[in-house]
């Protein structure tokens, strides 16, 4: 720092320079102010799950986030027209009691018959039997003949020890870990609270292996359903397997919904499960590389996704350009949810502005202090082609949310029973949910199905021992 009387023996070059020299410096520190601003609003804006992929798990004990639903005009609760459900009466109760009045008049003392009382009114009570262990005691017997000949009967197929568990118990405990998410330690305590049956934390990883080996085709039939749909979603989250950090995979269509549990969130395991992609259907994903790298007829994005970084780039930047973008997003939603069947196929006015509207934002140029922004603007601009579909085929939703219901799952599993012990059993966790969320999807019953399953093996196990005799 130069005092007065020494920049007053300077020359008229070296003030020049002096000047210059601060300049120089005053746009240097107004740039890194601008960027620290800049950081600073950024730290005020943290990402979460409603403007960015993380999973709402990242959200706890942070504020209230901004849902991607906007605020309807109807009122809360139960809507006009909403019909409600009531305890029904059973036109074939399991038992009656009659209560009489009495069988002696108590006026005029005459005795009653049966044939002259009447129903006047009655009520029900539903409730369910005690619940207790059955026990099926197999016996074979020798028979010998006068002839001498001794002959034994046979065990039925699939009762192999002195001691074991029914198809019905196997089934109850798969449907209670898989759907209902009950951990081994507690499933084991709730059988025995129930039906008074003690089995082991390995029982029950046992008993679930060997319902998972059943229902094996059906798994592998729903993954060939999956290969043949025309609309097809897929999504990935982390999961803990033996304290490691793995990937459960999900590729799911209108009523199928396959899950597998992987080491790598890379494309290595796209390829290994579905070497061929998808040739027949329209792939809806986020922008993860492994997703859009996948084979398919077409793609199309997840316009939830999509909406969920703008909300970002509006509460950091409050950029026009983002929150116009939002809205000409929302218009296509919109319009997608009163688009008629005819209107996919033929010109459509609303449609080609919302198109003419995007190429217009992708290709505005944007301010230089927002540079976060640009890599957002140049996947759309690459992806054009991949952001509308859903206005063009009436299969084809707009967001990912139905592989997101089924990644969720496995999240709630997680939380509720922690992480799996064992790579096997987290594939003994992904073929059962996918059988049972595949039923549900379905509309069939998910606890029915795996009981089906059981039951159906131990008959066909029957009829090939009876075959080979």
């Amino acid at each position: 720092m130069h005092s007065k009387e020494e920049l007053r023996k300077l020359s008229k070059e070296q003030l020049v320079d002096q000047v210059y020299d601060l300049f120089i410096m005053v746009d240097t520190l107004t740039s890194k102010v601008q960027e620290l601003t800049d950081e600073v609003q950024r730290l005020k804006t943290p990402k979460n799950s409603g403007n960015s992929s993380l999973p709402p798990s990242h959200d706890l004990f942070r504020s209230k986030n901004q849902s991607l639903r906007e605020k309807g005009d109807k009122k809360s609760g139960g809507q006009v027209g909403h019909k409600g459900e009531t305890l029904l009466m059973s036109p074939n109760p399991d038992n009656i009691i009659e209560y009489r009045s009495n069988e002696i008049c108590p006026q005029c003392g005459k005795i009653h018959s049966i044939q002259d009382s009447q129903i006047i009114g009655k009520r029900q009570v539903i409730d369910i039997p005690a619940i207790k262990a059955f026990v099926t005691e197999h016996q074979i017997l020798r028979t010998t003949c006068t002839c001498g000949y001794v002959s034994t009967g046979d065990y039925p197929a699939g009762v192999s020890a002195p001691v074991q568990y029914g198809n019905n118990l196997i089934a109850l405990t798969a449907y209670l870990s898989s759907r209902q998410y009950v951990p081994y330690s507690r499933l084991s305590e709730l059988v025995h609270s129930i039906t008074n049956i003690s089995m082991s934390e390995g029982t029950i990883f046992n008993l679930l292996n060997k319902a998972a080996n059943i229902v094996l085709p059906i798994y592998k039939g729903i993954r060939e359903e999956i290969v043949k749909a025309t609309t097809v979603g897929g999504d990935e989250t982390g999961v803990k397997v033996k304290n490691e950090k793995f990937w459960a995979w999900t590729w799911q269509s209108l009523y199928a919904t396959y899950i597998v549990i992987s080491k790598s969130r890379g494309f290595v395991t796209v390829d290994k499960i579905f070497p061929d992609g998808f040739p027949n259907a329209t792939y809806v994903s986020d922008s993860l590389s492994a997703q859009l790298k996948t084979f398919a007829r077409r793609h199309q994005l997840c316009l939830a996704h999509l909406l969920r970084e703008l909300n970002y780039f509006v509460e950091t930047f409050h950029l026009k350009w983002a929150i116009d973008m939002k809205a000409l997003l929302g218009r296509a939603m919109e319009l997608k949810n009163t688009m008629t069947p005819e209107q996919y196929a033929g010109p459509l006015e609303e449609r080609t502005a919302i198109l003419k509207d995007f190429e217009i934002l992708i290709n505005q140029k944007l301010p230089d202090k927002v540079s976060k922004i640009f890599p957002f603007q140049k996947r759309l601009r690459k992806r054009r082609d991949q952001v509308f579909n859903f206005l063009y085929y009436p299969d084809v939703p707009y967001d990912n949310n139905g592989s997101e219901r089924a990644i969720r799952n496995i999240k709630v599993k997680q939380k509720v029973s922690g992480s799996f012990r064992s790579e096997r059993g987290s594939e003994i966790f992904a073929i059962l949910r996918s059988v049972l969320d595949t039923t549900i999807k379905k509309g069939g019953n998910p606890f029915e199905t795996i009981r089906f399953a059981v039951n159906l093996a131990a008959c066909k196990n029957e009829f090939q021992i009876n075959s080979r005799r």
